[in-house]
C-alpha cells in the first residue's frame, strides 16, 4: 500500500497540485508517506537522523508530517462536505506546532541514539518536556481528527469508511496521551501499559489504514477520471489536426485535461456548425461521448 499510494501521488502530483479540490488530499497523502517513512519501514531511522544533523529531529519530522497530514484531510473533507472550518483554526494549529516544537527542543539527553519511538519513550518519559511534546502532538492530530469525523458525520452522505478511520485515530490518540503521563508519574504497571499502547498501536495504526485506503480510493477516482478526460482531449485534439485552427499542446493537455477537452470539443462543434468539415460516424460519437462526460464532470471554480 506504501509503494501504491507513492505512485498515485507522482501521478496525480502535476495534476493535484494546480486543481484546488484534490490539492489538499494529495498533500495529505505526500505527508503521510512522510511520517511512515520516519517510522524507519521504507529507510532506516540513523540514516534519516544523519540527513537532518544526527539530532533526532526524524522524531520531531514525524510528528509534523503527521499532523500536516491529518490537517490536509480535514481541508479535504471540508471541500467534499462544503463544511467551514472553525474559527481560528489555522491560528491553533500554528500554535499546537510551534507548542510541542518547543518542548521536543528541551528535551535533554542524546536523542540521537534512539533508533525507535517507543525506545525514545522508555528512556526519556521521566522528563516533562518528553510528555508535553508527545502529549499537545497527539492532542493535536486527535482534535484534527474529531473535527473531521464531526464534519463527515454532519454532511448528507456518511461514509462509513472516514467515520471509522477518524473514530479509531481519535480513539487511539486519547488512549495514548493518558498512558503517557501516566507512565510519566509512575502510575501505571508494566502489564497495564502494553496492553494500553498496544491498545493505541492497534486503533491509530488501523484507523490510519483505513483512511489511507478511503483516500486511495478517491484518488484511483481522480485518477481514472484525469485518464478519461486527457483520452478524448488528445482524440479531439486530433480531429483539429486536419483544419487550419490552432490546436492546444500536448503540454497544456496533460496539464489540465478536463479543460482542454471542453475546449476542443466547442472548437469542433463550432467548425462543424460553420460547415468547415465534416466528421465521420466514430468522430461524431466521440463528440457525443466527450459531452456526456463533460455533462457527468462539469467544469467548476475548483477544476
Amino acid at each position: 500500500m506504501l509503494y501504491l499510494t507513492a505512485f498515485i501521488l507522482v501521478l496525480r502530483g502535476p495534476y493535484a497540485l494546480r486543481a484546488k479540490a484534490s490539492r489538499p488530499g494529495w498533500l495529505a497523502g505526500a505527508f503521510g508517506l512522510v511520517a511512515v517513512i520516519c517510522l524507519g519501514f521504507v529507510v532506516p531511522v540513523q540514516a534519516i537522523d544523519a540527513v537532518l544533523g544526527s539530532r533526532g529531529y526524524w522524531n520531531l519530522l514525524g510528528a509534523t508530517s503527521t499532523t500536516l497530514s491529518f490537517h490536509f484531510m480535514y481541508q479535504a473533507i471540508l471541500i467534499h462536505t462544503s463544511k467551514n472550518k472553525p474559527r481560528h483554526y489555522r491560528l491553533y494549529l500554528m500554535l499546537g506546532i510551534a507548542s510541542y516544537s518547543a518542548a521536543f527542543s528541551l528535551i535533554t539527553g542524546e536523542q540521537e541514539r534512539f533508533s525507535s519511538v517507543e525506545a525514545f519513550i522508555a528512556a526519556l518519559i521521566y522528563q516533562p518536556w518528553t510528555v508535553l511534546y508527545l502529549s499537545i502532538y497527539l492532542a493535536a492530530v486527535a482534535i484534527i481528527s474529531l473535527l473531521s469525523l464531526m464534519a463527515v458525520l454532519d454532511s448528507p452522505q456518511r461514509s462509513k469508511v472516514f467515520i471509522a478511520g477518524f473514530s479509531l485515530v481519535t480513539l487511539g490518540n486519547t488512549v495514548d496521551v493518558c498512558l503517557l503521563w501516566l507512565q510519566h508519574l509512575h502510575a501505571v504497571s508494566t502489564q497495564a501499559s502494553v496492553l494500553l499502547y498496544s491498545s493505541y498501536v492497534v486503533a491509530f495504526f488501523s484507523g490510519a489504514i483505513i483512511l489511507c485506503i478511503g483516500f486511495l480510493r478517491g484518488s484511483i477516482q481522480s485518477l481514472r477520471k484525469y485518464c478519461a478526460f486527457l483520452y478524448y482531449a488528445l482524440r479531439l485534439r486530433g480531429i483539429l489536426g486536419r483544419t487550419a485552427t490552432e490546436k492546444p499542446s500536448i503540454a497544456d493537455a496533460l496539464r489540465d485535461p478536463k479543460i482542454i477537452c471542453y475546449q476542443t470539443l466547442v472548437l469542433v462543434r463550432d467548425l462543424m456548425t460553420l460547415g468547415e468539415f465534416v466528421v465521420d460516424d466514430s468522430e461524431l460519437a466521440l463528440t457525443h461521448r466527450t459531452d456526456v462526460l463533460l455533462t457527468e464532470f462539469p467544469l467548476t471554480s475548483s477544476t
